[in-house]
C-alpha cells in the first residue's frame, strides 16, 4: 500500500520552498568547501613552518662548512689562477729548437749564416750570410724551400750576380 501524501500548500509556497532547499544544499556545499579550505590551509602553514625551520638549519650548516673551509677555497682559487696563468703562457709557447735544428741540417757545406732571426708575430724569417759559390747559394736557396714551415723564399737578384763569395739575405715567409 502506499503512503498517502497530500500536499496542500500554494504552488508560491512550493516554488519558495524548493527555492529553499536549494539555497540550503548550495550552502552546505559552500560549508563543506569552507572547511576544507581551512583545513588545507592550516596544513600549509604548518609545512611552512617546518620547511623554513629545515631551511634555516641548511643555511647555518652550509655557513658553517663554508666557514670551515675558506682557507682551502682559498688556495683552490690561487692555484686555479696560476693554472691559467701557465696556460696563457704554454699558448703562447714555441718550440724554437726543431725549427733551428731543421734549418741548420739543411744549410750546406760552404754556407756560413751570420744572422738568423724568426719573428713569429710577422710570420718572417730573415737569414744574412756567406755563401763560398753561386751553386751552393742555390742549393741553399732550394734547401729552405724544402722546410715544411717556410712557405716562400725572397732573395735579392744582386745576390746571385756574382760568381763566388757571395754574401746573401733571406727573407723567407712562414706558415
Amino acid at each position: 500500500m502506499y503512503p498517502i501524501r497530500l500536499n496542500l500548500l500554494s504552488p508560491s509556497k512550493k516554488a519558495h520552498l524548493k527555492r529553499m532547499s536549494h539555497f540550503q544544499f548550495i550552502k552546505s556545499i559552500f560549508e563543506i568547501l569552507l572547511i576544507t579550505t581551512s583545513v588545507l590551509a592550516m596544513i600549509l602553514l604548518g609545512s611552512q613552518t617546518v620547511l623554513q625551520t629545515y631551511f634555516a638549519e641548511l643555511t647555518e650548516n652550509v655557513v658553517a662548512v663554508n666557514n670551515e673551509h675558506v682557507e682551502e677555497t682559498r688556495e683552490i682559487l690561487r692555484i686555479n689562477k696560476l693554472l691559467e696563468e701557465v696556460q696563457q703562457v704554454q699558448k703562447g709557447y714555441i718550440a724554437w729548437t726543431p725549427l733551428v735544428a731543421e734549418i741548420a741540417s739543411s744549410t750546406p757545406h760552404g754556407v756560413t749564416l751570420s744572422n738568423f732571426n724568426i719573428d713569429m708575430s710577422s710570420k718572417k724569417m730573415t737569414l744574412s750570410g756567406y755563401a763560398e759559390t753561386r751553386d751552393i747559394f742555390l742549393q741553399f736557396q732550394d734547401e729552405l724551400r724544402g722546410i715544411s714551415f717556410v712557405s716562400s723564399i725572397n732573395s735579392p737578384l744582386s745576390d746571385l750576380t756574382k760568381p763566388e763569395d757571395i754574401a746573401f739575405n733571406i727573407t723567407a715567409s712562414l706558415y
